[in-house]
């Protein structure tokens, strides 16, 4: 059950991180579907939790056809992984939390670049538009053009 709710939450964690473009294409389905991922995982802690107070009170007498399946698929994964052995295991997460590490300084690189040539356009100080309208600097911050004069407006 652990391994489940593990890697249902690794899944998740690295999806946010290394498929940034591709989940903003898709957009408010991959929300969605994260959040429905979790929601099973959810459901099924609970389930298990209401599974194993009726084992303890003994008013079931330990078979569950959800609790079979789900153990029989945690089997088979830890068969596959002991198969691989912890080595290549260890080997794949490390690359993941790399992979997701990497993503995640790329996206900050990006964002402060955004940030700094989003900061360098701007009027000239005091000057006057194309339109016609005049300009206003406002040096405390840094601003210019019409809404430095409107900040500065009671």
């Amino acid at each position: 059950m652990g391994a489940i709710v593990g890697a249902a939450a690794l899944t998740v964690a690295v999806t946010r991180t290394t498929r940034v473009g591709a989940l903003r294409r898709v957009g408010p389905v991959a929300t969605r579907l994260g959040g429905g991922l979790l929601l099973l995982a959810g459901a099924y802690v609970a389930y298990y939790g209401w599974y194993e107070i009726r084992v303890l009170r003994g008013a079931s007498d330990g078979t569950d056809p959800v609790v079979f399946a789900v153990g029989e698929v945690q089997t088979r994964v830890a068969d596959a992984l002991g198969a691989v052995g912890a080595p290549v295991v260890a080997a794949v997460a490390l690359l993941l939390l790399v992979a997701a590490a990497v993503a995640a300084a790329r996206l900050r690189g990006r964002r402060r670049a955004e940030k700094v040539t989003g900061a360098e356009g701007g009027g000239g100080a005091g000057g006057v538009t194309a339109a016609g309208e005049g300009t206003a600097a406002d040096g405390a911050t840094g601003v210019t053009g019409p809404r430095a004069a409107a900040r500065r407006e009671p």
